[in-house]
């Protein structure tokens, strides 16, 4: 039942990320996934159930992320680049994820069911801004540790979003680095 789930989670992305949590259909889905109602109703109770668990396994998978970053050893910006290459790979492994994520970031609320994305966006830059504090206890940064996450996860999003649009190779390592660097010492632009 675990493939017909990963169908189910598949068909609901991509058909939200192109139309709309209001404008798809539970019809739509199971058709895209190939499977029946019963079996979608089987996984998810309805369409919003289905939305909320969506969204729970994209920041999900980023707090695991940041779990694994938070135990490696090294400095503070060898992690902050491990963090950063890391949310660029998984970008590019799944961008329809990513523009179900923006479309649903920056719909009208009346457009698909609530979800806090201050409060887990708030969550990601708490671990983030941790680990810049301990790069600032030790001498490795500089400045405010909450504001340098912000401005880091502002970075991640404006090269990802660029990646999106232009489709150009920007999600690199390289990149990763540059960023970082112009975070931490004020290096070359990204």
């Amino acid at each position: 039942m675990r493939g017909a789930r990963d169908a189910i989670v598949k068909a609901a992305t991509r058909l939200f990320a192109e139309r709309g949590f209001a404008a798809t259909s539970i019809r739509e889905i199971c058709q895209s996934a190939g499977i029946t109602k019963p079996v979608l109703y089987y996984h998810f109770r309805s369409k919003e159930h289905l939305y909320q668990e969506l969204m729970l396994d994209i920041f999900n998978h980023s707090s695991k992320t940041l779990l694994g970053i938070s135990k490696l050893r090294g400095s503070l910006r060898e992690r902050l680049i491990r963090y950063l290459s890391t949310e660029f790979s998984d970008a590019k492994r799944d961008p329809i994820q990513v523009q179900f994520l923006f479309r649903v970031m920056f719909a009208p609320e009346r457009e698909h069911p609530y979800f806090n994305f201050i409060e887990e966006f708030e969550k990601q830059r708490q671990v983030i801004a941790g680990f810049i504090q301990q790069g600032i206890d030790s001498g490795e940064a500089q400045g405010n540790a909450s504001f340098l996450a912000t401005v880091l996860m502002g970075m991640e999003l404006v090269a990802i979003l660029e990646h999106l649009f232009t489709r150009r190779p920007t999600l690199t390592r390289r990149s990763a680095e540059k960023c970082v660097d112009i975070l931490l010492r004020g290096g070359p632009a990204c």
